[in-house]
């Protein structure tokens, strides 16, 4: 979205610069993602709903600490805090913005705090507090919710209900290929796996240095030839750099997301605020959020149902009408053939027979006309 936004702002630069520390910091945040299902099908089995549900989870940083330490520092570069790389590419984004339309500046302002927010919420309940791997409520929970959400939907690419009550062997009684063994607690993922993890923590926090506002080197570098550059002193400083709109725009960006994570410690790792008491006051809000603003639904009725109903009348055009011509092709071909088999049995008198009567009957019709 703030790439988009970039574009729209005419600050193709920004864009970019953002796309490429994206690159680093959320390519990290999805492998981590990876990592934290793999440590979790050691404890529930290799079930999609359990490994994949942050309910289930949280406590992960005593057992993967390599894991919850590069998430942490992709949620900070997401989040846009000094120095890491996002904070320079957003701000860079939102400054552009507001020069332009401050009321999309506004969007992305308040974007910036939701932003920080869930993913600090993510974070939290992943890698903080105690460890609900083996709650057999928060299971049964999960699995009725499930079953309400998924068991109805057939056709291609839907869940079979069927994985979703199925009892996973434990550790006694199974295992796989890999000697992947279930037990009580949860297990950092092999080397192969956490060590790009490291590599891209590192980008993750300096690869937002080459487009600081102090020398945007890698503004500098996109430009197509000839274009004109904004200076920069050997301090590395452009001339046109102000102190005063740098502090006013980073310092709103970094507070609004400060906020937001202030918001998750409170709800999300002290406990002082209740989410849930939060979502009974504003039902409908939380309902239009849980149910991802019915998009899925509305999706359904529009396309999915929709162009089923137009396949079946496809299919009813193409058996009663396509496929009625082709059988009536064939079989008025069958009775031609059966008619004029008769007509070829071999026998000299019969061919003569034949001609004779056509003979006969040329002669008749010229006789009348």
């Amino acid at each position: 979205g703030y790439m988009v936004m970039a574009m729209g702002a005419g600050a193709y630069g920004a864009g970019l610069f953002h796309l490429m520390t994206h690159a680093y910091f959320k390519a990290m945040l999805f492998l981590c993602s990876g990592s934290v299902i793999h440590g979790m099908e050691g404890v529930v089995g290799h079930n999609p709903v359990y490994a994949q549900d942050m309910r289930l989870m949280g406590g992960l940083r005593k057992y993967m600490p390599v894991t919850a330490f590069t998430f942490l520092v992709g949620t900070l570069a997401i989040c846009g805090v000094p120095p890491f790389a996002g904070f320079w590419s957003k701000d860079e984004i939102l400054g552009s913005t507001f020069q332009t339309s401050p009321a999309l500046w506004a969007v992305g302002f308040i974007t910036a705090g939701i932003t920080a927010f869930y993913m600090f919420r993510m974070y939290f309940m992943t890698f903080e507090g105690e460890f609900r791997g083996t709650d057999e409520t928060v299971k049964q929970q999960l699995k009725t919710e499930q079953l309400q959400r998924m068991g109805l939907a057939f056709g291609p690419g839907a869940m079979n209900p069927k994985e979703l009550t199925a009892d996973y062997p434990a550790e006694d009684e199974a295992h796989d290929d890999h000697d992947h063994h279930h037990s009580d607690e949860p297990h950092e993922s092999p080397i192969s796996m956490t060590l790009p993890l490291m590599v891209l923590a590192i980008p993750s926090v300096l690869v937002g240095l080459v487009g600081t506002p102090f020398g945007n080197y890698f503004e500098a570098f996109i430009h197509p030839p000839g274009e004109v550059v904004e200076a920069v002193t050997g301090l590395g400083i452009s001339p046109e750099f102000e102190w005063g709109e740098f502090l006013t725009m980073a310092g709103s960006s970094v507070g609004i997301g400060l906020i937001g994570i202030t918001l998750a410690v409170l709800m999300y790792l002290r406990k002082q605020i209740d989410p849930a008491a939060i979502a009974e006051r504003i039902q409908p809000l939380y309902q239009l959020s849980l149910n991802k603003w019915y998009i899925d639904d509305i999706y359904e009725v529009a396309f999915i149902k929709g162009s089923r109903r137009l396949a079946k009348q496809v299919l009813e055009v193409d058996i009663r009408i396509v496929d009625g011509l082709v059988n009536l092709a064939g079989f008025v071909t069958l009775v031609t053939g059966e008619g004029l088999k008769y007509l070829e049995n071999g026998r000299a008198q019969f061919y003569a027979l034949i001609v004779f009567g056509a003979v006969l009957g040329l002669v008749l019709v010229s006789g009348i006309t």
